[in-house]
């Protein structure tokens, strides 16, 4: 045993904000209902994202329905929810859910703290609108060591989206030593793919918190081994409920 589980999140609309929950079900594609819609562009067909419309960062969403900046809610079910939707983004856009055999394309730069730097195209994984694996997750050892390390910077945990927060009993980035073995989290297994390589994303703005491109330089300095990596990415090997409070043991 190396820790415990001390948050978890899900968000139903890709890039926008989602919630704090006691337990998350984690099946063989993910958390359930997570990323479970999303806007498509309707003119590129690409899947929308924070990385390339930052806006979405600042409205919020449950299964059912779309909360914007102003107060307004959109039911996601709603026949004229697109409508309004592209009215505030200010681009037309569709409602969609994943489909099982479709890899959805969306956009981002490699230079993240440069919001006109060239775009580029990289597909979710197939049947998902997952960046690029299931499962993220910090560890509060790692985000502490940050803040220390550079308290001029806010370190809050919802920069990061991540859907599991572990309390460790180990070194700052030690999960970056993890790839290729496997954790048990309360009822599921998880293996461990590789560490985040981290995007625009915490640089946003995000309700309740400014824009920090400082934030990309430090994650670089700070982590010598991974530079820019700040946290893992998880396969799901068995599903099964997590809670808070639920034991993490590093398996094999």
């Amino acid at each position: 045993m190396i820790g415990s589980v001390v948050g978890c999140w899900r968000y139903p609309v890709k890039s926008m904000q989602g919630a704090a929950v006691d337990a998350l079900e984690i099946g063989r594609l993910g958390v359930e209902g997570d990323r479970g819609w999303g806007l498509v562009d309707a003119t590129t067909e690409k899947l929308a994202s924070a990385k390339r419309f930052s806006a979405l960062l600042l409205a919020s969403a449950t299964d059912d329905a779309i909360t914007l900046p102003d107060g307004t809610v959109v039911a996601l079910d709603d026949p004229d929810a697109e409508a309004a939707l592209s009215a505030w983004l200010g681009r037309d856009v569709m409602v969609r859910r994943p489909e099982p055999t479709t890899e959805q394309v969306y956009e981002m730069t490699f230079d993240p703290p440069n919001d006109d730097a060239e775009l580029v195209d990289i597909p979710a994984p197939p049947g998902t609108f997952f960046d690029w694996a299931p499962i993220h997750l910090l560890s509060t050892t790692t985000l502490a060591h940050c803040a220390a390390s550079r308290p001029d910077l806010d370190w809050d945990v919802r920069r990061f989206r991540p859907n599991l927060l572990l309390e460790l009993d180990a070194e700052p980035f030690a999960e970056d030593g993890w790839s290729g073995r496997r954790l048990r989290v309360g009822e599921a297994v998880l293996t461990v793919r590789h560490p985040t390589v981290r995007c625009a994303m915490p640089l946003r703005a995000q309700p309740g918190l400014a824009r920090q491109p400082e934030l990309f330089t430090a994650m670089t300095e700070l982590n010598a081994a991974t530079p820019n990596h700040l946290g893992i990415y998880l396969d799901v090997a068995t599903p099964g409920r997590v809670r808070t409070g639920d034991p993490v043991v590093l398996l094999d």
